[in-house]
């Protein structure tokens, strides 16, 4: 099932991404401000590090309004981390937004949309709005750049799981949407014991498809996406016609 929306949502996201990309370049070790303050979504103000709490997270930034990604993204990531066995008070799993214009109303809109999908572990979410732009600058802290297209009223950004240390260091990336539960789970486990990931994770992660030079997939990972997009509409029709067919006889 994950397969099918990944697939969708490239291929929906695909005619509002630009060719040139903003740069995606996050450093393993590199220290978030922990001092930087954030809203949630019933406008409580908190820093990224009483966010946290002393505990390891999954962090995602993006926009609340988002029409591409984002949303694939987390519901991917709360499908996921209920295959898992850490508890959900073990951990936060962030969404923050750099769009300063974002509300937590915004905010509140994207926690119910995922409500269903996450179950018992939505007590771990955190969505995060800034109207001073913290939000854009932690994320310029973690490496990821963010270009807002007037053409198309969006931000076109690259897109990740950053684990974080329970001191707010990154300790791994992994590319959106080609994770499984298990690389979940092992990268908040190792997050949590402050472990770094290694210069063999990264090549992982580019043999994977996603280029952090461009910050975006490669070549041969959006022509795999399109073939799987194909493969699934094709295989929707299929089945309805074999519906279609059943009813008849």
């Amino acid at each position: 099932m994950k397969g099918c929306l990944v697939a969708l949502g490239l291929l929906i996201a695909m005619p509002a991404i630009a060719a040139e990309r903003p740069s995606f370049d996050p450093q393993i070790g590199a220290q978030l401000d922990l001092g930087r303050t954030l809203r949630d979504v019933a406008g409580k103000q908190r820093t990224l590090g009483e966010t946290l709490g002393g505990r390891p997270a999954l962090l995602i930034f993006g926009y609340d309004k988002c029409p591409n990604l984002c949303g694939v993204t987390q519901q991917a990531v709360a499908s996921d981390l209920k295959k898992i066995s850490l508890s959900p008070a073990s951990y936060r799993a962030l969404f923050v937004s750099i769009d300063a214009a974002e509300t937590t109303g915004d905010a509140a809109d994207v926690q119910a949309a995922i409500a269903p999908v996450a179950g018992d572990g939505l007590s771990s979410w955190r969505f995060l709005t800034s109207a001073d732009g913290a939000g854009a600058a932690l994320a310029a802290q973690a490496g990821i750049a963010f270009d807002k297209r007037a053409g198309i009223d969006q931000f076109v950004h690259p897109i990740a799981i950053i684990a974080l240390t329970p001191a707010g260091r990154i300790a791994q990336v992994l590319p959106a949407l080609t994770f499984t539960p298990r690389d979940l789970e092992l990268a908040l486990v190792e997050a949590s014991a402050g472990k770094l990931g290694s210069i063999a994770d990264h090549v992982f992660l580019l043999c994977a498809g996603f280029d952090t030079s461009k910050g975006q997939y490669t070549p041969a990972i959006w022509a795999a996406l399109k073939v799987a997009g194909i493969a699934t509409v094709l295989g929707l029709a299929m089945t309805i016609l074999l519906l279609m067919r059943g009813r008849r006889a």
